[in-house]
């Protein structure tokens, strides 16, 4: 049991040295001068230059994740046969994919929601900027910030170096919804900070069932890039309201989501189970 603790609070560290490293680059002085002096930019070079750098500091948070889980597969699980399961292949493409759009459902259905129990909220600000270069920014912040290495930590690394269990799954859940209580998503009070975590709860149940179900962690990259991606474009001209309704429905939703993939994988598993019988 010890080790399987050890292994949730390395977990937790290696999220935390993810999702700091972005910041810290951003306060070298060379990388500073350049985002204050092209904050605007001018030019189709420009833009690039600035494109390329968001992708190069949000990107080095999934190059760090990937870094610290290859020493720890060839330290804490030296001898266990651990697997990340980021095979680039067409299945998981699609997975991705398919999730992403399955975000944008979510999305759609709790709108429809709130604005039947007429809790929609007023107008909110668009993204500022070139096209292009806030089409990179909302990419590279939803998957490569948050999307990609949180999900290589909890659903690729945590979940096979626990054995790919049931509790593996519940302590890669749990784990990963409780460290929520810190983050800063709108919660202006202690209740807000509690019902906030039915969102990231219930994404990663269906993020942890499509990694078990494709057996790719692309899948649960998916339904977390595509969360940050669908909110950047779609919650504001949707009206969504910051708050507890809108936090419990897209958690329960995408729970939801995650117990229907299941149940029709059990169904389809079951009926290749008697085809096979019947030969």
């Amino acid at each position: 049991m010890s080790g399987k603790v050890l292994r949730v609070i390395v977990a937790i560290a290696t999220m935390f040295a993810c999702a700091l490293t972005p910041p810290l680059l951003k306060q070298i002085p060379a990388i500073q001068s350049f985002v204050l002096a092209h904050e605007n930019p001018d030019d189709l070079l420009e833009s690039f230059a600035v494109g390329a750098c968001v992708l190069l500091i949000h990107g080095a948070a999934v190059v760090l994740a990937l870094v610290l889980c290859y020493v720890l597969r060839r330290t804490l699980d030296r001898g266990r046969h651990v697997r990340l399961c980021l095979r680039i292949d067409r299945r998981a493409l699609l997975w991705l994919t398919g999730m992403v759009l399955a975000a944008l459902v979510v999305e759609l259905a709790v709108a429809g929601i709130i604005h039947a129990l007429g809790l929609a909220g007023g107008d909110q600000p668009t993204p500022q900027g070139p096209l292009w270069l806030v089409a990179i920014e909302s990419f590279s912040i939803a998957f490569l910030l948050q999307g990609a290495p949180e999900e290589i930590v909890w659903r690729g690394w945590l979940f096979s170096s626990l054995g790919e269990t049931r509790f593996a799954a519940a302590a890669s859940v749990l784990g990963f919804t409780v460290l929520h209580l810190l983050s800063q998503g709108g919660q202006q009070n202690l209740l807000e900070h509690i019902t906030y975590l039915a969102l990231p709860c219930g994404f990663a149940v269906a993020a942890m069932i499509v990694r078990i179900v494709s057996g790719s962690t692309w899948a649960a990259i998916g339904v977390h890039g595509g969360i940050h991606l669908v909110n950047y474009y779609v919650e504001g001209s949707l009206h969504l309201p910051t708050g507890t309704v809108t936090w419990v429905l897209q958690g329960l939703l995408w729970a939801a989501v995650g117990v229907v993939i299941l149940v029709f994988h059990r169904r389809q598993w079951r009926l290749a189970g008697s085809s096979l019988s019947e030969l």
